[in-house]
This record gives structure tokens, C-alpha cells and sequence, in this order.
């Protein structure tokens, strides 16, 4: 017997199948089918040979899921009707709510489900009760408890106990965790696996202090991470610049946080990676962005038109760049004058045509001008509203 299934949301289309031997992973996925989105509708299709049963789930008219053992084997996920209360509940809640309902109600059942697979999916859903993330929290399977560490909704006083696991894995997902408390942060700091610290290091919570003992670190991943971090304070983004690592001074270069005179410094650097990350700063000086304008790569000078303070001289001159990836990123900007748009409207890339035509600030005349562009693209383009693109 096979088992398929279709979920629909306005245009996308969700669909799997499989055999009576791997219903477990059909199952698998139903755990986290309404994890991110909220779809309308489900179509159960088991197929016997030349028969097909059709069985439906709209949101607004089932919720219940009943998990049929058979010979303590998991079978296909059996849907029922609402019953009146619930068809209430579900009229108010709408397709949001049955869904929750759905994930609820496979979560109450599979929890302590004998296979490991089945409770990391349980222990991964973003629906599961807290009180059910404590619980799973002891289980002897470490990737179960992974996803507990990795699970936002897991309690501060669970996280803490998972950040003694002898799995460094587990340890690992706690100092991810955005609700891992800051006590548990500067513990795990000093952690002897340095994948630990590197998490520690990427947490947007971990205090100033940490930060700066984790930037003298000897791991260069984790020194990275330290420049990247919104939470690192300019000082320690000075000392990092000079780093001798060149990813770490491409986080330095990334950071919003990086003085100006420390990215100007950064601008010369010989590592066309490290420039490319400062093209890319919004807090990069307009004077800075003017000289890596002219960069020789190709990339930075892209980076440079995409960025928002870069002035409108310099993104004319960049609209006659041999390069037409610099001219597309122009095309798309913004803040383009109207009269660079005019002129990339008839750049001879069938791209950049179309960023013209994208662009809101293109005039009407040039809109009705690339409307009979030979590219059907370009075109397409033109037709489509901003909300569409």
C-alpha cells in the first residue's frame, strides 16, 4: 500500500509518499507539517491496488488525528471529524488554530512514542508544551535532547541542566538557545569543545564581558563569531581588525557595530573578501564607499551599489561598468537617479533592463518604453505589480 498526501497554501503545494514501510516517515513529517506554515488543506490518499480512498482534511472542518497501532507497529495517521464543540473552537480559531489543534493532539500521543526518531520530531516542534520539553529532556536518546536545547520554548531551568550534558552536542544546542540565560552562557564559555565556545560566541545575548574573553580565544571560529556579533563593543572590533585570521576580520568588516575609521582601515585590505564586506556595511562612510567604487573585483563594486548610503554620483558612474552585475545592482537601487534608470533602460543586458522596469522610481514614459521590450521578461516586469515581485 502506498500513502500520499497533498497540502495546499494559495499556490504551494506540499506532497509526499510513501510505502507501508516507511509510514513512520509519514509520520515524521505530519509532526512537522503546521511547525512554519499554516496550510488549508490536507488530501489523504492510501492507495489498495487499483482503489483509491480519498480522505480530506480542510482546517476549517477537521482537526483530530487518531495514530492506529497494529502488531505495536506505527500505522498510517487516521483523521477524524470535529465534533461539535470543537467544530466551534475551530469556526472561532480559523486555520491557524485547527492546525494547533492537529500538532497537539499528534504531540500528546507520540511524545513517548519507543522510537527515537518520533520523539525528536516531538522534542524539534515548535508546539510542543513545555512541560512535555522537560520531560523529553532526561531521554536517553542525545538527539532528543538536542532538539530540546535547541528548542526556544524549552524552560531556562531545563536549559541549564542540558548545559552539563556529556553530549558536546547537546551542550552545543543550549548555547544557540536565545533563552539560554546569561549565567548558563558565561559557564558554557569556558566549555573544553570549542564548537561550545563558537555558540556561545554567536549567541546575540552573550554578555560584553564573555564576548571579550572569547575574542582572545584560540580558536579562530570562534573568534569570528566574536566579530560578527551584534552584542561585541567597538573596542573589541578594533583589536579583531588587526587579527590574523582573514575571517575574522571579514566579521569585523560585516559588523554595524565597527567604528568608521576601523572600516576605512579595512578598505585596503588586501583580502578582496574583507573589502567586499565593507562595500556591504550600511555603517561604512560615504567617502569609503566612493573609493571602493573603482575596486578591481567585480564583487565589491556590486556590494557598493547595493548599499544604501552610497550617493547618487556614484551610482551613475557605476551604471557604465563593464561589469552587469554592478549595472543590475544599479538598475535595482532605490536611490538610482531617474535619469541613470533612463539610460539603463536600454542597457543592452536583458537584466538590467528588467531591474529598470522593477525599480519604482522608473518614469512612465520608460515604463511604457520597456513595456515593448523583445525580452518577455523585461516585459513580464513591467505588467506585474511591486506587490508581485
Amino acid at each position: 500500500m502506498t500513502t500520499m498526501y497533498h497540502c495546499t497554501q494559495g499556490d504551494e503545494v506540499f506532497s509526499s509518499s510513501h510505502s507501508r514501510d516507511e509510514e513512520r516517515l509519514l509520520l515524521l513529517d505530519f509532526l512537522q507539517l503546521f511547525q512554519h506554515k499554516n496550510y488549508d488543506e490536507i488530501t489523504l490518499e492510501d492507495v489498495l491496488g487499483e482503489q483509491v480512498i480519498y480522505t480530506k482534511l480542510t482546517a476549517n472542518q477537521y482537526v483530530g488525528c487518531r495514530v492506529g497501532i497494529e502488531y505495536s507497529q506505527l500505522c498510517s495517521p487516521v483523521f477524524i471529524g470535529l465534533d461539535v464543540d470543537d467544530s466551534r473552537d475551530t469556526q472561532t480559531d480559523g486555520a491557524a488554530g485547527a492546525a494547533e489543534k492537529l500538532t497537539q493532539r499528534l504531540i500528546k500521543q507520540l511524545y513517548n512514542h519507543k522510537e527515537v526518531a518520533v520523539r525528536t520530531a516531538v522534542a524539534n516542534n515548535l508546539s510542543t508544551p513545555a512541560e512535555t520539553l522537560v520531560q523529553l529532556a532526561t531521554d536517553a536518546g542525545s538527539g532528543v535532547r538536542l532538539e530540546v536545547a535547541r528548542n526556544p520554548n524549552t524552560p531556562v531551568a531545563t536549559l541549564e541542566q542540558l548545559a552539563k550534558d556529556a553530549d558536546s552536542y547537546v551542550r552545543r544546542g543550549v548555547a544557540k538557545n536565545p533563552n539560554t540565560s546569561v549565567a548558563t552562557l558565561v559557564q558554557l564559555a569556558t566549555d573544553a569543545d570549542s564548537y561550545v565556545r563558537t555558540a556561545v560566541a554567536s549567541n546575540p545575548h552573550t554578555p560584553v564581558a564573555t564576548l571579550e574573553q572569547l575574542a582572545t580565544d584560540a580558536d579562530s571560529e570562534v573568534r569570528w563569531e566574536v566579530a560578527k556579533n551584534p552584542n561585541t563593543s567597538a573596542g573589541i572590533l578594533v583589536q579583531l581588525a588587526k587579527d590574523a585570521d582573514s575571517y575574522v576580520r571579514r566579521g569585523v568588516a560585516r559588523n554595524t557595530n565597527t567604528p568608521a575609521a576601523t572600516l576605512e582601515q579595512l578598505a585596503t585590505e588586501a583580502d578582496s573578501d574583507v573589502r567586499w564586506e565593507v562595500a556591504a556595511n550600511p555603517s561604512t562612510p560615504v567617502a569609503t564607499l566612493v573609493q571602493l567604487a573603482t575596486d578591481a573585483h567585480s564583487s565589491v563594486r556590486v556590494e557598493v551599489a547595493k548599499n544604501p548610503n552610497t550617493p547618487a554620483e556614484t551610482l551613475a558612474q557605476l551604471a557604465t561598468d563593464e561589469d552587469r552585475g554592478v549595472r543590475r545592482a544599479v538598475a535595482a537601487s532605490p536611490n538610482t537617479p531617474v535619469a541613470t534608470l533612463v539610460q539603463l533602460a536600454t542597457d543592452e543586458d536583458s537584466d538590467v533592463r528588467r531591474g529598470v522596469a522593477r525599480n519604482l522610481n522608473t518614469p512612465v514614459a520608460t515604463m511604457e518604453q520597456l513595456a515593448t521590450d523583445a525580452d518577455s521578461y523585461v516585459r513580464r516586469a513591467v505588467a506585474r505589480t511591486p506587490e508581485q515581485e
